[in-house]
């Protein structure tokens, strides 16, 4: 054997010796083997959205397995994966009443493009294959849902081998340089889109693709809801279809079930996964409007095919197991996790006029905090300080996992933090997590002043801004 790891899995390399083992977890605590409990402050990767401690879910993983783990839905079926079918579609907004199956959130936003291609082919429309997407966001690591990802850091090193496709701005309003109102400037950033269908030839264009609410590339920033209301319009008059990706936002992360409600506006297609089974079992999901589906009936002798598929896409199992999570969002688990993210919120409000902090911003259970060298200008710091990743080392000093990144600005520059608890987490965690990320900024500004990159004293008076959204 060499001296190389057996597992090879880390953003930038192989397992590392600074990486903790995990031996167990309950609620929203991670133990280690020395009995260390960590608070699990972002779920993981934003997924783990009921905690660790899920009731029922043995018994739910046992009877399934005493009856089918696996089928080929190729050629069979089964009650559990038709269930969670109809889970989804009847909590899912308007006509969006079909569900395809697959592993990933890659794969759910892989399905989406392709379906997005396979409708316009059948509908006569076979030039329309390009997909728009949005700097800053982050739609899969697989080839195709990489290039819709307008991350960088992620891109980098792989453009030769991704698609051309276009992006337009994100919805990003702390540094949107439009004129106006919250709304008139939501409307101008929606514009950007039609410009670029214009540009690209609408003939071209099937779809484009966005976040509700960005996730872990610019964490918690929406716009006024007239933005998806501007993007539904575009969308309809140049016959292209809005795919909502809600692989991190769905399933109350952002206090209704799914983000999209938030802007009473329905997409044509919604792609989910994380919280789809809070990290039990690896399943994900595109769910299709009626409009889509009726391209492909297959009682009819006329409909389109869709040659698409995964092995292990909705297999018994998972979907069992998905079934007994989805269950579980009732309408109080959502209101506790919005109950608790207005609490973490306040547990951070020191942190609004502090001379490193820049924008505090949340919607629901996710809260994203935006680093800057300078308050008045939105100077980032030099990503060679790496200020997300000293925050994140200091919180987790004392005990407390949070989910740091950068590039928020502009590819390159921009540190934040993101925070996703579970929905489910206690008031008391909930205090903790405020109280060691608030000391955790406060350490690493002194270190920065120590290091002379801050000016001590640096202003820090300006005021907050209101939810965009509101």
């Amino acid at each position: 054997m060499g001296s190389t790891p057996s597992i090879f899995y880390k953003w930038g390399g192989g397992i590392g010796p600074d990486h903790l083992t995990i031996e167990t977890a309950h609620d929203e605590f991670l133990v280690t083997a020395d009995g260390r409990e960590i608070i699990d402050a972002a779920s993981g990767a934003a997924v783990v959205n009921l905690g660790h401690s899920v009731p029922g879910l043995e018994d739910a993983v046992s009877d399934q397995l005493a009856d089918v783990s696996y089928l080929s839905l190729s050629h069979f079926t089964n009650e559990e994966p038709e269930r969670l079918a109809d889970q989804l579609t009847e909590r899912a907004p308007g006509d969006l009443n079909s569900a395809f199956f697959v592993t990933s959130g890659s794969e759910a936003n892989e399905s989406a493009f392709k379906l997005a291609r396979a409708y316009h082919r059948e509908r006569g429309n076979d030039r329309k294959h390009k997909i728009i997407g949005r700097w800053q966001s982050y739609h899969g690591a697989t080839l195709g849902a990489l290039s819709a990802s307008g991350n960088t850091a992620r891109r980098d090193g792989y453009e030769s081998q991704l698609q051309g496709w276009p992006h337009i701005s994100p919805a990003y309003p702390y540094r949107w340089e439009h004129d106006g109102t919250p709304e008139e400037q939501a409307v101008a950033a929606a514009r950007e889109l039609e410009t670029t269908i214009k540009q690209e030839g609408a003939e071209t264009i099937a779809a484009f693709i966005a976040e509700p609410v960005s996730g872990a590339s610019i964490p918690a920033a929406h716009p006024h809801s007239v933005y998806f209301e501007e993007i539904r319009r575009i969308c309809d008059e140049y016959d292209v279809l809005f795919i909502a990706d809600e692989i991190m936002t769905g399933f109350g992360r952002t206090g209704p079930l799914f983000a999209m409600e938030r802007f009473d506006v329905v997409p044509d297609i919604l792609t989910i996964g994380k919280g789809l089974s809070a990290g039990y079992t690896p399943i994900s999901a595109a769910i299709v409007s009626d409009t889509i589906s009726a391209e492909f009936d297959a009682s009819d002798p006329d409909g389109g095919s869709f040659a698409h598929g995964h092995t292990f896409a909705g297999n018994p199992l998972s979907a069992a197991i998905a079934s007994h999570v989805v269950a579980q969002y009732t309408n109080e688990v959502l209101e506790t996790g919005r109950q608790r993210g207005e609490q973490l919120v306040n547990a951070l409000e020191p942190l609004r006029d502090h001379p490193i902090v820049g924008d505090v911003r949340h919607a629901g259970a996710m809260i994203g905090l935006e680093f800057v060298a300078d308050r008045e200008t939105k100077q980032p710091f030099d990503p060679d300080l790496d200020v997300n990743g000293r925050v994140y080392e200091r919180a987790m000093e004392q005990d407390v996992y949070t989910y740091p990144g950068s590039g928020s600005v502009d590819g390159v520059a921009g540190d934040h933090l993101m925070l996703a608890p579970p929905l489910t987490v206690s008031e008391a965690s909930v205090e903790a997590i405020g109280e060691a990320v608030v000391t955790a900024v406060e350490d690493v500004a002194g270190d920065l002043e120590r290091e002379g990159v801050l000016e001590t004293g640096a202003d820090s008076q300006l005021e907050s801004e209101p939810d965009p959204a509101d």
